[in-house]
């Protein structure tokens, strides 16, 4: 697991702003309130965060999944 960390992610999404720190945090945004539920993006990202909360993914590789799974979903984010 790395030691750094995630960078927070702010997602927007229904009138609602989620602050994004930790693949747990994704985990959460991505069973609760994202838009689509199927595809190669949301899956991979689904497996790479619930990989990063048992510790066999890196944070790094979680984060990247999640955000490619923002960007394919069009899902607006941003670095605070």
């Amino acid at each position: 697991m790395s030691a750094t960390g995630w960078l927070a992610v702010v997602v927007k999404r229904n009138q609602a702003v989620y602050t994004i720190a930790s693949a747990e945090d994704a985990l959460k945004l991505l069973f609760s309130d994202w838009p689509v539920h199927s595809g190669l993006p949301f899956i991979l990202a689904m497996e790479a965060c619930a990989g990063a909360v048992t510790g066999v993914v890196t944070d790094e590789e979680a984060e990247f999944a999640f955000l490619t799974a923002a960007i394919d979903a069009q899902v607006s984010f941003e670095f605070p």
